[in-house]
């Protein structure tokens, strides 16, 4: 039976005022890792006057990477909790447990975290305390993350290291979210999942999944901080790793997530200078998880918006079908996709090579298509994208021309990409292929050395509404300026595909458009009066093979027969749509 949209809006208001209960504003809060402190114009440059602030320190900030890295085995953790105003470290146990190293975690006030200098002053202030601690220390890895609550402010420090320096590595890393789907209950299973999944992608992305173990962040009010223990410990049981009982917040403010450490005997997907010209660029499964969930909540808090998305998009039926399939995306651990980067990693302390080697590895997430930007700026090369695979291209525009969200792309336990060569990637690509539920494809590839520069279809502007954050990126449309028309044209080319077997009144074509926006191609879909479906496409040539590839992996369809007939480019449509 359909539910008006009257019924819709009650049903999320009812969730919205459960959690405002709790303290927790989900009409000011962002969702996922959106809920990060801003990277490029908040965190980056705050650490930047951080830095000249407090440069003769004894601090050191590891480069940017997705996890700590520390030589051995069997992790010792001491957590310390302070307070952002004030911050108050125990200067003398810290020295007697000696640290490797620093995992942080900082939760502060949305109006302490929305410019460089308040950030860079709550940094400062916890790096003087720190300067005390002897010999140099290290932070290994730091995440941030903004509250609705000013008394909600803490920073968790777990200081760490290992007891036996054997031929190992242990990986470390540090996620924390507030809240991933506002019409879940609060502690529930997925909530848990997804947040613990999101702390364990960046381990299992530099293939470490041997193991694994947890020091929760978790907090709530009254039962449901023991709810979510409960779940927690259940989650971890069922991944198999060991859960530590460690000092928790205890805030009464919503709080998941952890840090967790996993054991690594061979050298992990860190090899940037090995990256060259050519190598491919390949990810897990589409991804801008985000910016659907963003989308649901906005429309359910502005009638206006919800009635022009109905009009100009999709049903709200259809958007809660690809919210709960990107959520369940979420919740499942990427631990099969850590299996297949280990088995391409060189033994412990032998050489790099790419012919059997995984050459470098991210987890797209917070940053979105950014992190190819920070794979190219590690290897010193220009990375060129041929297309943005995300689950709802139309919903994505729809959130960054509406403001919902200004990076479209971003994501939680999203897609992991992986660098490798030309001739590796056939291989990862099938042993990917074989991973229920993934969609692997190659969405670009090294095109050069460089300074870190990325290149982006010129479409990418409609996921991105940060002007700031699309400076950082090369549109390859500006690339192309210069070049003879007659050779751009070249690349160009249309198919007409006829698709016969169960392929109407399925969902066929909505999942089609989706998939030919994402490769960046124009055209049409239109069904037959004999049940056929009519695809018009054009644009580049290995994008439509692309998406004809796409078309067998649709599996609300049964697909007969595909016939294709290739033609040259006409220009003759502006978008993809449906008839």
């Amino acid at each position: 039976m359909k539910i008006s949209k009257e019924e819709r809006v009650s049903r999320f208001l009812k969730h919205v005022g459960k959690y405002a209960s709790i303290g927790v504003n989900l009409t000011s809060l962002a969702l996922g890792c959106s809920v990060k402190v801003d990277l490029y114009n908040v965190l980056y440059p705050a650490l930047s006057i951080v830095k000249s602030e407090l440069g003769g320190l004894n601090i050191k900030i590891a480069p940017r990477e997705d996890v700590a890295v520390l030589r051995g085995s069997e992790l010792d953790l001491m957590r310390v909790i302070t307070s952002v105003d004030s911050p108050k470290l125990p200067i003398n146990t810290i020295n007697d447990f000696n640290p490797d190293a620093l995992i942080l975690l900082v939760e502060a006030f949305q109006g302490n975290a929305s410019d460089p200098d308040s950030f860079a002053n709550i940094m400062i202030r916890l790096f003087r305390e720190l300067a005390m601690v002897n010999g140099e220390l290290v932070i290994g890895k730091g995440h941030s993350i903004v509250s609705t609550q000013p008394n909600a402010s803490i920073h968790v420090l777990d200081f760490i290291k290992t007891r036996t320096k054997d031929d190992a590595y242990t990986l470390v890393n540090n996620d924390t979210i507030q809240i991933i789907d506002p019409m879940d209950e609060i502690a529930s299973r997925r909530q848990v999942s997804v947040a613990l999944n999101n702390a364990l992608n960046d381990l299992f992305s530099k293939g470490a999944f041997k193991d694994l173990e947890f020091y929760p962040v978790y907090d709530a009010p009254g039962d449901y901080n023991h709810k979510l223990f409960n779940e927690v410990k259940a989650y971890v049981n069922e991944l198999g790793g060991r859960l530590h009982e460690v000092e928790q917040p205890n805030l009464g403010y919503l709080l998941i997530g952890s840090t967790v450490a996993s054991r690594l005997d061979k050298e992990p997907p860190m090899f940037y200078s090995e990256v060259k010209e050519g190598f491919k660029i390949i990810v897990t499964r589409p991804f801008g998880e985000l910016s659907i969930i963003g989308t649901y909540v906005a429309l359910h808090v502005d009638e206006e918006l919800y009635d022009k998305f109905e009009r100009g998009v999709m049903t709200i039926d259809e958007l809660e079908e690809i919210k709960e399939y990107a959520l369940n995306q979420m919740a499942k651990p990427n631990i099969d996709v850590a299996k297949v980067i280990y088995s391409h990693l060189p033994e412990f302390g032998r050489r790099f090579n790419s012919d059997e080697h995984i050459a470098a590895t991210i987890d797209i997430s917070g940053p979105g298509i950014f992190v190819f930007k920070e794979l190219a700026e590690a290897a010193n090369v220009k990375i060129k994208l041929s297309h943005i695979p995300l689950i709802s291209p139309e919903v994505a525009e729809f959130a960054a021309s509406n403001y919902i969200i200004s990076d479209a792309t971003a994501g939680t336990n999203g897609a992991v990409a992986l660098v490798v060569s030309s001739k590796l990637a056939d291989d990862v690509l099938s042993e990917l292929g074989k991973i229920p539920g993934l969609k692997p494809m190659v969405i670009g590839e090294v095109v050069g050395k460089g300074e870190g520069t990325l290149i982006v279809p010129d479409y990418v502007a409609k996921y991105i509404k940060d002007r700031s954050m699309l400076t950082k990126l090369t549109v390859a449309s500006n690339i192309l300026q210069g070049v003879a028309r007659q050779n751009t044209a070249s690349r160009l080319t249309r198919a007409e595909i006829l698709v016969t077997g169960k392929v109407q009144g399925v969902g066929f074509r909505p999942l089609v458009r989706r998939s030919a926006k994402s490769l960046g191609l124009t055209g049409i879909a239109r069904n037959n009066d004999d049940g056929s479906v009519l695809i018009i496409v054009e644009g580049e040539e290995g994008n439509i093979k692309a998406f004809i590839e796409s078309l067998r992996s649709i599996n609300i369809a049964e697909i007969r027969g595909l016939d294709i007939k290739w033609s040259n480019y006409r220009g003759e449509f502006p978008d993809f749509t449906i008839e």
